[in-house]
Parts: structure tokens; C-alpha cells; sequence
């Protein structure tokens, strides 16, 4: 099924009302479960979204708290939103990585992403524990 909307956002009327249609690369047809697949991988690289805003969001304030010249809160602040930024390319990646499988009927397992997200949050946490325990 071709589509007549073009890569770019256009402005569409939509029941009577001028709206910026939204950017898609095709409509493909509805087959069995194509549509709540693609939705469950929106859904799964939105809640990627979040959680890379909020390591940055805590990376931000515990960047703040070191204002003071602390430098191992300065140092997790920018750990966190470094952690972030790259949980973020991760999602980006993932999600296209699995919508163009979902188009051809395949579905990708993730091996390796998952284990390098787990061993960084595991050295977050290491370093954590590390400050809590020999610093205060």
C-alpha cells in the first residue's frame, strides 16, 4: 500500500481543523499483529525516553549539590547524564533496529544491549556504594 504523505510533517485537514500530520515513512496494512507490535516497540522506546531524562534530571541535581566543590558529586553528576545521554542513542537505535525487523516479520532479541545498560548501572551503583561507605 503506497502512501501519499510525504517523509516531512505536512499540515492536513482533519475534520475541518488545519493539523500537522505526523512524520511517517509509510502506512503499511494492519496484518494479524503488525500495529500492536509497533506499538508495544513505541511504547518500550518511550519508557527508554524517560528513563534517560530522568538519569540526567538526577545527574543535573547532584551535579548542583556539588556546586559547593565537591567533586565526587560533581563527578556522579556528570556520570549520571553521561549514563543517560547513552541510554538515550540506545533507545534511538533499538527502536528503528526493531521496526525495520517488525516490517519483514521478525522480531530481534537483545543480547548485548541489556548487559552493557546492566554493567553500567552496576558500576553507577558501585561507585555509589564506594562514596557512602569510605567517604562519610
Amino acid at each position: 500500500m503506497e502512501s501519499s504523505l510525504t517523509p516531512m510533517a505536512t499540515f492536513q485537514a482533519f475534520h475541518g481543523v488545519l493539523c500537522l500530520a505526523p512524520m511517517v515513512r509509510d502506512i503499511v496494512e494492519n496484518r494479524d499483529s503488525t500495529a500492536r507490535d509497533h506499538l508495544a516497540n513505541e511504547r518500550t522506546f518511550l519508557a527508554w525516553v524517560r528513563t534517560a531524562l530522568g538519569l540526567v534530571g538526577l545527574g543535573v541535581l547532584l551535579e548542583r549539590l556539588g556546586a559547593g566543590g565537591e567533586i565526587v558529586a560533581v563527578a556522579a553528576g556528570v556520570g549520571f547524564i553521561s549514563f543517560g545521554g547513552l541510554s538515550l542513542i540506545y533507545a534511538v537505535s533499538r527502536y528503528l533496529w526493531v521496526a525495520k525487523h517488525l516490517e519483514k516479520g521478525m522480531f530481534p532479541v537483545a543480547i548485548r544491549g541489556p548487559i552493557v545498560i546492566a554493567f553500567g548501572a552496576l558500576s553507577v551503583t558501585a561507585g555509589a556504594m564506594l562514596y557512602v561507605l569510605l567517604l562519610h
